[in-house]
């Protein structure tokens, strides 16, 4: 399986860190005990682009799908520290390749915490080239 998820992650999380140093990142479902602001970075889908399997049955490159959640819980202007944090990371996975396929707010039961969600996409290759679709 061709699996550049930490790599993937590692650069979001450097981006993030330069940029806006109060954000954890995490990378399963947000934790009950969560910190904020926070970003849940989850590949969501990766499997074989069925187009480059080889006479050999081998997979050269998978088409790679992340989910990207932020949270903000501030008192004022957690809907635009929700953006500008989502602006980071779709920045950072645009240069690395990914298109993004979508960029919503999301409704939270708790009126307190706003949460912002987006999908994004690419095709990787067996030696870590993303390419978008």
């Amino acid at each position: 399986m061709i699996d550049y998820d930490n790599d993937i992650i590692g650069a979001v999380e450097t981006a993030l860190e330069a940029e806006h140093s109060d954000v954890f990142l995490y990378d399963e479902p947000l934790p009950v005990d969560a910190d904020f602001p926070c970003v849940v970075m989850e590949e969501i889908d990766n499997y074989v682009d069925q187009r480059t399997i080889d006479s050999g049955s081998n997979e050269n490159h998978v088409i790679s799908v992340y989910e990207i959640s932020v949270y903000s819980n501030r008192t004022r202007g957690k809907k635009q520290e929700c953006k500008s944090i989502f602006a980071t990371v779709s920045d950072t996975l645009t240069g690395l390749g990914f298109t993004r396929l979508s960029a919503n707010p999301v409704s939270m039961i708790d009126a307190t915490v706003y949460r912002m969600i987006g999908r994004f996409t690419a095709v990787i290759s067996e030696n870590g080239e993303i390419y978008r679709r």
